[in-house]
């Protein structure tokens, strides 16, 4: 069996995944896995109703591409995609972006903090009937994304 990642998502970011708006999900940290790969949404439970199912497995993506991308200027000439096409593909503003990287206190500031990666989103698989945690060996949900062995 392959690895795969089940990746926990907010539902109104589901929702935007599900219409095909959302194309990248950023991310601060990425797998140990050579691209492509299957990633499983996890809709995570909230307040909201966003028309999804939450607390369950929604769907599936293939992982085609990982983009590297830094709101720093010092670093921005290493960046794999540009700010306007980041933005528009992750259905986040470009002070979103930055608050998600950066930390609250420039004290903390390293570059080791710098970085956001993109998870390109392709060949999208919404289920008609959503999976339960159980269905891939977990019996909680991962804080942002875990390793599980991709299912048939």
């Amino acid at each position: 069996m392959s690895k795969a990642i089940l990746m926990s998502i907010q539902p109104k970011w589901c929702a935007l995944i599900a219409d095909g708006w959302k194309t990248v999900e950023i991310r601060k940290n990425r797998p140990n896995l050579k691209t492509p790969f299957k990633v499983y949404i996890y809709c995570t439970k909230d307040k909201e109703d966003c028309g999804v199912s939450q607390g369950k497995v929604i769907g599936e993506f293939l992982c085609n591409k990982i983009y590297t991308y830094t709101t720093c200027l010092a670093f921005q000439s290493d960046n794999d995609i540009s700010t306007e096409e980041i933005v528009n593909k992750s259905c986040l503003s470009g002070i979103e972006l930055f608050k998600y990287e950066c930390p609250t206190s420039f004290k903390e500031f390293s570059t080791i903090n710098v970085g956001l990666w993109g998870w390109h989103i392709s060949d999208l698989v919404i289920y008609d009937k959503p999976k339960e945690l159980s269905e891939f060996g977990k019996t909680r949900p991962p804080q942002s994304w875990c390793y599980v062995e991709e299912t048939k």
